[in-house]
């Protein structure tokens, strides 16, 4: 009997577990909700090839990760697809999930291609898009209003609390870690300084 080319074959999934597994469930999903009608070109192996390379490439360029993109899709809220693990999409990216497999899980990442790169041309604060959902962290970067407040505390204080250290991140919109590494660093250069100064 003829299996539908979206679908596995019956014994993947007892020859598979992990991913496979999870691709396997997908695929029922995708056959039964008719996310995407499975056309000579969607099974093509050169097309699936063409838009794993594209896949990688536009998520880089989005700055998603592979878990980020496994996690995230779940909020696309598609009935039957949850999230998938990184090693699921880091194999889809690489080419080593089976064909049928392949087929199954394109139309899914094209769903969340399309709305991520959808949400950041028009600039929407859809954060949980990219990362699952979680609480938007805090820029690790330190700009130079922010660094001359840092230099202003340090001149009264070099080696501050940790509790003065939270108010301080929390007041120029910093990670906690951020600032105390600024401050072991700065504390670290003084001593260059004086050293510098005495030989």
């Amino acid at each position: 009997m003829n299996m539908p080319s979206g679908l596995p074959h019956p014994g993947l999934v007892a020859a598979h577990h992990g991913a496979a597994g999870q691709v396997a469930s997908a695929a029922a999903v995708v056959g039964a909700a008719g996310l995407a009608s499975i056309c000579d070109s969607d099974t093509d192996p050169r097309e699936l090839e063409a838009f794993a390379e594209r896949f990688k490439q536009r998520r880089i360029k989005l700055g998603v990760t592979q878990a980020d993109v496994g996690s995230a899709l779940a909020n696309l809220k598609i009935p039957g697809v949850g999230s998938l693990s990184q090693s699921t999409i880091c194999r889809f990216e690489s080419l080593t999930l089976s064909h049928n497999n392949m087929i199954a899980l394109k139309p899914i990442l094209q769903a969340w291609l399309e709305e991520a790169e959808g949400a950041q041309r028009e600039k929407m604060n859809k954060p949980e898009l990219f990362n699952g959902g979680e609480k938007k962290r805090k820029r690790t970067s330190i700009a130079a209003p922010e660094k001359r407040s840092l230099e202003a505390y340090f001149a009264v204080q070099p080696r501050p609390s940790s509790e003065k250290i939270a108010a301080i991140a929390e007041k120029l919109d910093l990670k906690k870690n951020v600032v105390r590494v600024w401050f072991c660093n700065q504390r670290q250069k003084q001593k260059r300084m004086k050293f510098s100064a005495t030989y």
